[in-house]
C-alpha cells in the first residue's frame, strides 16, 4: 500500500514539474534600451518572442516550446512573409475630431489566410504623453494639427523612454488615419530566429538564458533574465 501511495505522489510531482506555463516575460535589458525582448507562453505549448532590436528591427517570432522540469526548450517557426507597415490617410465624416486606428498585421505563410489583429495600443501625438486606445486599437482626439505619431505595444506600456519607438511623420489635413503595423518586415527567413535564446531556466517568476546572450556582456550574468510582467 505504501509503495502505491509513493508512486502516486511521484506521478503528481512529475506532472506538476512538467506542466505547461502561461504568461508574459520581459527582458531586463528593456529598462536601459534600445533593445527589448519579451516572451509570451501559452498553455497549449506555443510561444511568441517579441523583439525590438537596433540592427534587425522589430517583430515577433512564433513557435512551440517543451517544458521539462525547470527547463524550457523553444522551437521557433520559420517566417515566410509579412505585409509592410503602411499609413493610410482619408477624410472622415466628423471634421471636428481625428480618428486614429491601429491594425496589427500578423505574419503568415504563403498560401495561408492573412490575419489582421485589432488590439489595444499606446499612442503619442506630437511627442506628447502616451494615451491608450480602446480594445479595437482606435483613438479619437479633438481636431488638431498632427505632425508626428508614436506607438508602442503592451510589452512596452510601462516604459517612459529609452526604447526604439514606432514613429510616423505626417503632413496632412485629413482626419482619419489608419496605421497598419507589420509584425515583421522580413521575407523568407528571419535572422533573429537563429539569434534568439532557445533554452531558458525557470526560477520562480524569472527565466534565465542557459545559452549565452549578448545582453549578458552589458548587464552581467546575474542580471540577464526575463521577468514575469503579468
Amino acid at each position: 500500500m505504501k509503495i502505491k501511495v509513493y508512486i502516486f505522489i511521484l506521478l503528481i510531482l512529475s506532472f506538476k514539474s512538467n506542466a505547461q506555463i502561461e504568461g508574459k516575460f520581459r527582458h531586463q535589458i528593456c529598462k536601459v534600451g534600445p533593445n527589448c525582448f519579451g516572451y509570451r507562453f501559452y498553455k497549449n505549448g506555443f510561444f511568441e518572442f517579441h523583439y525590438s532590436q537596433d540592427v534587425l528591427g522589430r517583430g515577433i517570432i512564433k513557435g512551440k516550446y517543451l517544458k521539462v522540469s525547470d527547463t524550457l526548450k523553444l522551437i521557433p517557426d520559420k517566417v515566410y512573409f509579412s505585409k509592410p507597415t503602411t499609413v493610410l490617410e482619408t477624410y472622415g465624416k466628423d471634421l471636428s475630431s481625428i480618428k486614429i486606428s491601429i491594425v496589427w498585421q500578423r505574419t503568415f505563410k504563403i498560401g495561408e489566410i492573412e490575419e489582421d489583429i485589432k488590439t489595444k495600443w499606446y499612442v503619442s501625438i506630437n511627442d506628447g504623453e502616451y494615451t491608450e486606445t480602446d480594445e479595437e486599437g482606435i483613438l479619437i482626439v479633438p481636431k488638431t494639427e498632427i505632425k508626428k505619431i508614436k506607438i508602442k505595444d503592451l510589452f512596452r506600456s510601462n516604459d517612459d523612454s529609452g526604447l526604439v519607438q514606432d514613429s510616423f511623420l505626417l503632413n496632412t489635413d485629413k482626419n482619419n488615419i489608419e496605421i497598419f503595423v507589420s509584425e515583421s518586415d522580413v521575407v523568407d527567413k528571419n535572422p533573429m530566429t537563429s539569434w534568439m535564446t532557445k533554452k531558458l531556466l525557470i526560477r520562480g517568476r524569472k527565466l534565465y538564458p542557459i545559452t549565452f546572450e549578448a545582453e549578458e556582456a552589458y548587464l552581467g550574468k546575474k542580471k540577464t533574465y526575463y521577468k514575469r510582467i503579468d
